[in-house]
């Protein structure tokens, strides 16, 4: 604190914002206050936990703005973290802009896809978390209703010439004067009413104009509209949940642990659940203001506030909020501890999408110190996130097989896992066999630059671990690589000599376990495979006429002898290879 004295003292006892600042001049936190002088040394008075002690530790410089009140100051701290990013301040990440639908305010109105709000005569819906739902819109507002998607200058009495969307039937073309501005405009309420959720209401309304045009014996017009009530039924039928109410509502829930904490934003949107928002929070210096601190992050960057803010706890310093919000939107808005049973479940739902957020995160974050153990006990210059393992598989000399499994953050990364038929002359061969394979994938890999793993694991001792070296090797290839044998469950390195065995319980040890074990695993799965259909074909073989080609055929179509025995004689004649004189021989030979 003495180091501060003189700038602590004089600091006013107003509201404004306060910014702290490192050696090299950068700013890494801003706070606002009700008072400066009380919440800017609040820092100095105590240290409340490591986190605070880290950034006092890194702090050189306090510059503060006053302001006029809270609800300034809080605009104005907004502001500042959003331009500086500051390292120690709350960030919400995973956040992005959502789409929204804006309907442009124009003598023949466009409907538009967009992601801010930047014209205020134009009318904007959402935003749209759902990203297949705003397609589905836009599509039946282009193809159903045919509205106008170009950006030409329109006028009362143009005579434009239609462009191809006319042609094609996916515009009305007002341009030419093809349609009155008064059809026009129904078409825009029609779309109106859509984005305000009120879809019953648009299909009742169509359902009587297509009686109308019934009764005038007006079919074809009829079953326009009869399609476009099954679309808009469709998209109804799409809907999440349907509440009670029709209230345009936010539930924000969270679950906070360590420095960190997790938020989920459920969106009730004109009565119905359009989706939600899950943000993580990192830097955490306050949990009893993590809260406040969100709402504020979140709700002064958004483009559209909700009607009511449903939370789990009230929060102390809410009233600056509020203020805030009214000056950026021009519309308050209500932030409470929810009273009834449907609102109680929303929130309760959102905490507990919080909460499960929360505890993906940990997970990836358990896995990475557990990666970092690896590194430490290989000695490894980075951390191992994607791992690659190698087992070679054979059946009394038969029937040679190589499997290669994928660990990306210590989890099977199933779209990575690879099999090798290995059918070389003097196999079998464990070392020559995994020569070849490793050869096989890391030369593909460098033929097609693509990404190498950060470590390889061979299931074996010294002999394979040498064979995989050799490989890599001959490729000019530099990847760390270990071996693991069952006996002693002792890893193995190439060249050195050396081995290692890591205590059983060891979280590093359970890694490499795990990438071995699945390699295994999915060798025997593909070997007993490639087992039974040999047994089924030599089954088949023992038939006078089968030969490799057919019984390869008579598999491929029924996959199993049983299968085979239980069709008839036309079926197994549909093959191509067969005919209908082997199919009977074969049909008899199965049911003697």
């Amino acid at each position: 604190m003495d180091k501060f004295k003189s700038i602590l003292d004089r600091l006013p006892q107003y509201p404004g914002v306060y910014l702290f600042k490192d050696a090299g001049g950068k700013i890494i936190y801003v706070g606002k206050a009700k008072n400066l002088f009380k919440r800017v040394r609040s820092y100095f008075l105590g240290v409340k936990d490591a986190k605070t002690g880290a950034l006092q530790k890194k702090i050189s410089d306090i510059e503060y703005f006053v302001t006029n009140g809270e609800a300034e100051a809080l605009i104005l701290e907004n502001n500042l973290i959003k331009e500086n990013m500051p390292r120690y301040n709350i960030r919400l990440k995973d956040s992005k802009s959502y789409p929204m639908i804006k309907i442009v305010k124009e003598k023949y109105p466009r409907i538009l896809k967009c992601r801010e709000k930047n014209n205020r005569n134009d009318e904007y819906y959402g935003p749209f978390v759902d990203n297949n739902k705003i397609s589905i819109l836009m599509d039946f507002f282009k193809k159903n209703l045919k509205l106008r998607l170009c950006s030409r200058k329109l006028s009362s009495g143009s005579r434009a010439v239609p462009c191809l969307n006319y042609h094609i039937k996916r515009c009305l073309a007002p341009c030419a004067s093809k349609i009155t501005e008064e059809e026009y405009n129904d078409n825009i309420r029609l779309a109106r009413d859509i984005l305000k959720g009120d879809i019953s209401g648009a299909v009742s309304a169509l359902r009587r104009e297509m009686e109308e045009n019934s009764a005038k014996f007006n079919y074809e017009k009829a079953a326009e509209i009869r399609d476009k009530i099954i679309i808009l039924e469709n998209i109804e039928e799409k809907q999440l949940v349907e509440l009670s109410n029709p209230d345009n509502n936010d539930y924000v829930g969270y679950y906070t642990d360590f420095n960190a904490a997790a938020f989920s934003v459920i969106k009730q949107r004109e009565g119905k659940i359009i989706g939600k928002e899950n943000f993580i929070v990192s830097n955490v210096m306050d949990f009893t203001v993590v809260l406040e601190d969100f709402l504020k992050s979140y709700y002064l960057n958004i483009a559209e506030l909700p009607e009511k803010i449903f939370i789990q706890t009230e929060i102390e310093e809410v009233k600056p909020l509020y203020e805030a919000l009214l000056k950026k939107f021009n519309k308050s808005v209500s932030i409470l501890v929810p009273s009834t049973l449907a609102d109680k479940n929303l929130t309760r739902l959102s905490i507990k999408n919080a909460e499960i957020l929360f505890q993906e995160k940990q997970y990836k974050i358990d896995k990475i110190h557990i990666l970092r153990e690896v590194q430490k006990a290989l000695k490894l210059n980075k951390l191992p996130r994607t791992i690659e393992c190698f087992d070679i598989a054979t059946l009394n000399g038969k029937f040679n097989t190589a499997s290669l499994v994928s660990l990306v953050d210590g989890k099977p990364n199933k779209s990575g896992y690879r099999q090798f038929n290995v059918e070389g002359e003097g196999y079998p061969d464990d070392y020559a066999m995994m020569i070849e394979v490793v050869g096989r994938r890391y030369q593909r890999l460098k033929n097609e630059g693509l990404p190498l793993p950060d470590l390889i694991v061979v299931d074996g001792g010294k002999g394979q671990v040498k064979s995989a070296k050799t490989a890599l090797d001959i490729l000019d290839i530099q990847i760390p690589l270990i071996g693991l044998a069952k006996k002693n469950e002792e890893i193995f390195f190439p060249n050195t000599g050396k081995s290692l065995i890591l205590p059983r319980d060891s979280k590093a040890l359970k890694i490499i376990q795990l990438a071995r074990d699945e390699a295994h695993r999915f060798s025997n799965t593909r070997l007993s495979g490639r087992y039974r259909k040999s047994a089924l074909a030599t089954e088949l073989l023992k038939i006078k006429g089968v030969g490799d080609k057919k019984s390869t055929a008579l598999l491929k179509k029924f996959k199993s002898l049983k299968r085979i025995k239980a069709a008839e004689v036309e079926e197994i004649a549909s093959i191509k290879e067969i005919g209908s004189s082997l199919a009977k021989k074969i049909y008899d030979y199965l049911h003697k």
